[in-house]
């Protein structure tokens, strides 16, 4: 009988971290999405503050990879735990003195941004070597299933949080959370590394990953497939939803929290799904069905009534979009060189960094035709640019998981 993923013991550890790691992430975001939008009343401004953490992304994330695959991966996801909770602590107290302006805010995005891409690669590339290679889809929905564990709790958190201890005590238990995510990181072994892993300089090595994914067809595709929704559907949930909860429905920061709760629930449910959609080879036409349902509930949430319809279409968004990116996220993984999975993880940073430029995009869109007219626009571009690569992309129509489940063997921790 085979394992269960928790079977391996530093996965475990890893995957408990990275569920505190994952609620202070969701935190921040619920919080500085209100806090911006109450100081200035600005949808542009929520989705620039939002924006700028792409600078970091998209600058750092190649580098950050090159560290994965040569560093300590260990060292990398402790070090970026310490710097998260410092400056979660250090924000918490600047407002808590009244000390916060605009600049402020968009510093510590930009920090905040760079943190996490020291973390992600070095925790998704682990956690794919922890378990064995028929058991990746179940890990990377595992994955997903602990992050939205966390974001059906720490927006909630947040939001009353606000309500009964001001915006500056979700600071400082969002800084708690990375610290004891740090904590934890240290119960992992870390899988040994093949011998080729580090040769050559970390510049050629750079240049080897992004040339792999420009070059394969593949993988050119499903980062194409994976980076559009980024782009154009989820930034409404960051950008939007404080809309929603303080001018269409008049919910406040409790039903901010609630409308991120929705979207963890349908999340936690769409990563059970996603897992057991891994034993389908069909992963073309699960993407795309998913993402086209995920734009369908995008829409929804645009076209809601009420704000008990509006959760509902929250939860739906949630389930679809995990659905959807563990699918992908699970292709890229598979089909990444054993040497090369910290630099096409990294890459992988690309995805929440086109969340922030799609900010960019949807705050002033929003202020322009307001956050239903925004909702339903970016959802219909998005499905109608899916529907037209399924038509004319037989790569898209006949991609399957079985071409790499069967190419060798993951080099798994011992202990």
């Amino acid at each position: 009988m085979s394992k269960s993923v928790f079977s391996y013991p530093s996965y475990r550890w890893l995957w408990v971290s990275g569920i505190f790691t994952f609620a202070g992430q969701w935190i921040q975001m619920a919080s500085m999405g209100w806090v911006v939008y109450e100081l200035t009343g600005s949808g542009a401004l929520v989705g620039a503050v939002s924006g700028v953490r792409a600078i970091p992304m998209l600058i750092l994330a190649p580098l950050s990879g090159v560290a994965a695959d040569r560093l300590d991966r260990s060292t990398l996801l402790k070090w970026s735990q310490w710097m998260s909770a410092a400056t979660s602590m250090l924000f918490g107290t600047a407002l808590a003195l009244h000390l916060i302006n605009i600049w402020i805010m968009f510093g510590f995005a930009i920090v905040m941004g760079a943190c996490a891409v020291l973390d992600r690669p070095a925790r998704q590339s682990t956690a794919f070597e922890l378990v064995p290679r028929e058991l990746a889809m179940k890990a990377v929905a595992l994955n997903t299933i602990g992050g939205n564990v966390a974001r059906v709790i720490a927006p909630a958190l947040a939001g009353f949080l606000i309500v009964w201890f001001g915006i500056e005590g979700n600071f400082f238990v969002q800084g708690s959370l990375y610290v004891i995510s740090g904590l934890l990181v240290i119960k992992v072994v870390m899988p040994e590394r093949a011998r080729n892993a580090t040769h050559g300089s970390a510049g050629s090595q750079l240049v080897q990953g992004l040339r792999h994914v420009v070059r394969d067809r593949t993988m050119r595709l499903l980062f194409i497939l994976g980076a559009l929704p980024f782009f154009l559907v989820v930034p409404t949930m960051g950008t939007l939803f404080p809309m929603y909860a303080k001018d269409v429905f008049a919910a406040g920061p409790s039903g901010l929290g609630l409308m991120y709760s929705a979207v963890g629930i349908g999340g936690i449910t769409g990563g059970f799904v996603a897992g057991w959609l891994s034993r389908l080879d069909r992963t073309g036409w699960i993407q795309v069905g998913a993402v086209m349902a995920f734009c369908a509930s995008i829409a929804g949430l645009g076209l809601s009534p009420t704000f008990a319809w509006a959760l509902v279409a929250c939860a739906l968004s949630g389930m679809t979009e995990m659905i959807y990116s563990v699918t992908n996220m699970t292709m890229v993984q598979l089909a990444a060189p054993e040497e090369m999975r910290g630099r096409i993880s990294s890459i992988l940073q690309v995805y929440p960094a086109l969340i922030s430029i799609g900010a960019f995009l949807v705050g002033p869109l929003a202020d322009l035709i307001g956050p239903r007219g925004t909702s339903l626009t970016t959802a219909g571009i998005c499905a109608v640019v899916f529907m037209v690569i399924m038509m004319f992309s037989p790569d898209m129509r006949g991609m399957r998981m079985s071409k790499y489940t069967s190419r060798g063997a993951t080099v798994i921790a011992r202990h």
